[in-house]
C-alpha cells in the first residue's frame, strides 16, 4: 500500500489552513439557512449518485481551470472510471487541471491506478477536506445536510476563493506527482538509501548532515543524485518513491 509520507508540521499546517475554509463553509451555511443566498447555492442529492455526478459534470465542462482535492475513502477504481474518463477530457480539451487525491484511508488498487495514470495530473497529497476550485472563482464544499439528505454547496466571492487558496497552499506542501512513483526500480548505493530513509523521516539537509556524518554540501549533492536516480523532482517525492519501492521488496 501507497501512503503519503507526511510528516506532523506539513499536516499540522494543512489542518490551520483548513480551518478559515471551515469557518467560510460555516457562515455560507448560516446564510442560505437564513435565505441570503446570493453568492451561495446548494444543490441537494441525497442518494443520488447520478445526479451529482452530473451536476459536476457540467461544472467541470464549463471551466477552464480546475483544482480539486478529493478523498479515495469510498472510491473503487470502478467508481472513479467516470470521472477519470472527464477528467481526461478536460485534459485534452486544454483545461488546467491539478487534482490531490488523499490516499490515507483509500484501497491500494485505487492508489495505483492513480499513479499508473500516465499523463494525468494526479497527485497524491494529505487533504481531509474535499473542495473543487472553478476558475479561481467557485468553490465547491460539502453542504448542509438538508431534511437529513446530503448536498453540495457552490460558494461564489473572494472571501471562499482566498481560503479555498490557502488550504491548497498547504496541501501542494504535502503532494507528490502519482506518476513519478511509476518510475523503474533504481539502484540505489547505500549512502543514498541511508539519505533516502531520512528523507521518509522528514529530515531536513542539516539533520542528514548531523546524523551520517557529512557536510551539509555534500549532502544537498548526494540528494541531487538521488532525485536524478529516482526520476523525481522533490526531496518528498523521493521519500515516498524509496517507501514504496521498500514496501515491495518487503
Amino acid at each position: 500500500m501507497v501512503r503519503v509520507l507526511t510528516h506532523f508540521p506539513a499536516r499540522q499546517r494543512v489542518w490551520d489552513a483548513s480551518l478559515r475554509l471551515q469557518v467560510v463553509r460555516a457562515r455560507s451555511c448560516d446564510a442560505w439557512a437564513a435565505g441570503q443566498r446570493r453568492d451561495v447555492h446548494v444543490q441537494v442529492f441525497g442518494p443520488d449518485n447520478l445526479g451529482l455526478r452530473d451536476w459536476l459534470h457540467d461544472l467541470c465542462w464549463d471551466c477552464s481551470e480546475l483544482t480539486a482535492v478529493t478523498s479515495t475513502q469510498c472510491q473503487s477504481v470502478e467508481s472513479f472510471a467516470p470521472s477519470h474518463k472527464l477528467n481526461q477530457a478536460l485534459v485534452e480539451r486544454g483545461c488546467r487541471m491539478t487534482s490531490f487525491f488523499d490516499t490515507s484511508s483509500g484501497t491500494e488498487a485505487m492508489t495505483e491506478f492513480l499513479i499508473a495514470a500516465d499523463g494525468m495530473p494526479y497527485h497524491l497529497a494529505y487533504g481531509p477536506i474535499q473542495l473543487k476550485v472553478f476558475d479561481c472563482e467557485r468553490v465547491v464544499l460539502e453542504g448542509p445536510l438538508v431534511e437529513g439528505q446530503r448536498s453540495l454547496m457552490l460558494i461564489r466571492g473572494q472571501e471562499a476563493v482566498n481560503a479555498a487558496g490557502q488550504y491548497l497552499r498547504a496541501v501542494r506542501e504535502t503532494a507528490v506527482r502519482a506518476s513519478e512513483l511509476n518510475t523503474p526500480d533504481a539502484e540505489l548505493t547505500s549512502r543514498q538509501q541511508v539519505i533516502a530513509e531520512l528523507l521518509c523521516e522528514g529530515c531536513t539537509d542539516d539533520q542528514i548532515a548531523e546524523r551520517i556524518d557529512l557536510s551539509v554540501r555534500s549532502v544537498r549533492y548526494e540528494v541531487a543524485r538521488l532525485l536524478d536516480v529516482l526520476q523525481v523532482r522533490t526531496r518528498f517525492a523521493a521519500g515516498v518513491r524509496y517507501a514504496r519501492t521498500k514496501a515491495e521488496l518487503s
